[in-house]
């Protein structure tokens, strides 16, 4: 007698197949994304920086290279700009974690389901006075159940801590961006 179902053990590999195939595709997804945030990002930055290069050509002036030489120095766009494109490589980094965190965990509850279906097969047929190490096999594996369970709560703290963190570090640059004119114009005004 045999312990193994064949069809349930290939079923298990193309199952695993199948979500390897999702998770590649997700995270091609992912990279084909941030690629275009950069793209995005870097011909926006070009596009500015012939836009100053026509401004400065167009000055005839003293008094309009000042002005261009002011418009140029305003860090809070730049700082917003940069906390925008980190917050959206944030949010496609935390949604393609999300995403296989989820497709993982429903392939490891149905593979934990196929185990445990092993485990009372192999109770049922166990010759007897095996009872107890059936016990202990059923014991380390509803502990191993519990340490997964255990590894899955602290990769969500620790990445909502992440989040929270640069939340927090995106708050406080865009305060410090939004700061930064205020004390400008406080010190050229006591001049």
């Amino acid at each position: 007698m045999s312990f193994f179902n064949s069809e349930k053990l290939q079923d298990a590999q193309k199952a695993n197949l199948d979500l390897l195939q999702q998770i590649s595709g997700k995270i091609f997804a992912s990279v084909e994304q941030l690629t275009q945030l950069q793209f995005k990002t870097l011909q926006a930055s070009t596009e500015e920086q012939f836009d100053g290069f026509r401004k400065l050509l167009a000055v005839r002036d003293p008094q309009g290279f000042a002005e261009l030489q002011a418009s140029f120095a305003k860090p809070n766009v730049q700082a917003e700009r940069l906390a925008e494109f980190n917050r959206q490589v944030q949010a496609l980094i935390v949604g393609t974690q999300s995403e296989i965190a989820k497709l993982t965990t429903l392939q490891v509850e149905a593979g934990t389901k196929q185990v445990h279906e092993f485990v009372e097969v192999i109770s049922k047929n166990a010759p007897a006075g095996s009872e107890p190490v059936v016990a202990a096999f059923k014991t380390s594996l509803a502990n191993a159940g519990t340490v997964f369970e255990s590894a899955q709560k602290a990769v969500k703290q620790a990445a909502d801590v992440a989040q929270s963190g640069f939340d927090a570090a995106t708050a406080a640059t865009a305060a410090a961006g939004k700061a930064a004119p205020e004390a400008g114009k406080a010190t050229s005004g006591n001049k």
